[in-house]
């Protein structure tokens, strides 16, 4: 860290360096501000690349030695380093902060943002509430922060109370990253009507606004108003076609999930882990054998995945095709996973015991205990109704 001192001097000689060097005048000196704008910038770089606290407090003490301790656009910096490093904000950060004479803006945001990650939402509340006394109005970050609080806490009693404030003050859900903030706390709050509000208000729309509302109709299981709001969508990416492959898939209509992965690969837009395992699912629950080759070859041959170092692809691809019918392609799976967890091993199980193949069904089992995985109560309760065998090791294993 001591470079931080420095490369003040080095920025000094180079500069000097480079008006000796060409044609204009060398000046009679280089003004204060330009250090300190130089030394502000180093010193926000620096902190950027902190990885623990002790380098922080390092950084902390040139800070303070360099007569920094009232900037806030450094004391900012060091306050959001500190807490995306999940430093509790009692009592180093607050400390810093309760030290600076006049905090801006941004200062209190980056502190009720502190508060908000440790899911503290009483003293963010409180932070905020000081900022509008000290007449600090506040910025778009300030209510971001403030509405992802409440929408982790399920506090709709309070975003409300916020939603209210922002457009009094200012009108921040004309701002896009507020209002996608705003949206997803209602979702989190269960009230997807008023999201759905937020959403039809806005004067501007990307990507991540639709989507979200795709993925919140998805998951309340209403793919109708999820399949108008994607034909509306201007420009359709990988989120939002998954969206809707997981969607159909996880509302039980496997035919209309599989239909949509098909579009999604005519359309040329790439698939990851998420998409597959939704379009596998989709392949399970139809029992379709036709399906599960064409979509492991694609998963494979187009997009280089390797069954064998994923082991939620892996467990996903198990279980489609045992209930498939394919019950040794399964296992072929299974022997060529690399790593192998409850959910794989469980998959496979589950497999053998429903084509009637108990004794490598039990066989596989003290496998898994041998190798300390332990099952959980739902997979050792289905276990147990379909191979009555193994209800003394379940009931053992459920104790």
């Amino acid at each position: 860290m001591v470079t931080l001192s420095r490369n003040i001097f080095s920025y000094l000689a180079k500069q000097l360096s480079q008006h000796a060097q060409s044609s204009h005048p060398i000046p009679n000196f280089i003004t204060f501000s330009q250090i300190q704008q130089h030394l502000e910038t180093h010193i926000v770089t620096t902190l950027g690349s902190c990885t623990d606290i002790s380098q922080i407090k390092q950084v902390h003490a040139h800070i303070l030695s360099n007569g920094l301790a009232q900037c806030c656009y450094v004391i900012t910096k060091l306050v959001r380093t500190l807490t995306n490093l999940n430093i509790p904000m009692d009592p180093y950060p607050r400390s810093i902060f309760n030290q600076v004479k006049f905090p801006n803006p941004f200062l209190y945001s980056a502190v009720i943002r502190g508060y908000s990650i440790e899911g503290i939402l009483s003293e963010s509340v409180k932070v905020y509430s000081f900022m509008r006394m000290e007449h600090v109005g506040p910025v778009s970050f300030t209510f971001s922060a403030i509405f992802k609080a409440c929408g982790a806490v399920g506090d709709l009693h309070l975003g409300r109370q916020m939603h209210a404030q922002s457009i009094l003050i200012g009108g921040f859900c004309s701002d896009l990253f507020v209002s996608n903030t705003l949206i997803d706390m209602y979702i989190k709050c269960g009230v997807l009507e008023c999201g759905r509000k937020v959403f039809n208000a806005m004067p501007e729309k990307d990507v991540i606004s639709w989507t979200e509302m795709i993925v919140a109709y998805a998951k309340s299981g209403d793919m109708d108003s999820a399949h108008v709001l994607f034909d509306g969508l201007p420009v359709k990416d990988m989120v939002a076609w998954t969206a809707m492959v997981t969607g159909f898939s996880q509302n039980a209509k496997p035919r209309e999930a599989i239909q949509f992965f098909e579009r999604m690969q005519d359309a040329g837009i790439g698939t990851d882990e998420v998409t597959l395992v939704g379009v596998i699912s989709a392949c399970s629950q139809l029992g379709a054998a036709e399906y599960a080759d064409w979509i492991r070859d694609i998963a494979e041959k187009q997009y280089g995945y390797d069954w064998g170092y994923s082991v939620v692809l892996g467990s996903a691809l198990i279980d489609m095709y045992s209930k498939c019918g394919s019950v040794d392609c399964a296992y072929k799976v299974f022997k060529g996973l690399k790593d192998r967890n409850v959910f794989s091993y469980s998959s496979m199980i589950m497999g053998f015991a429903m084509h009637g193949r108990a004794d490598a069904a039990i066989k596989l089992f003290h496998e898994m205990i041998k190798t300390g995985t332990a099952p959980n109560k739902v997979f050792l309760a289905d276990l147990e109704a379909s191979i009555p065998e193994l209800q003394f090791l379940t009931e053992k294993h459920m104790a």
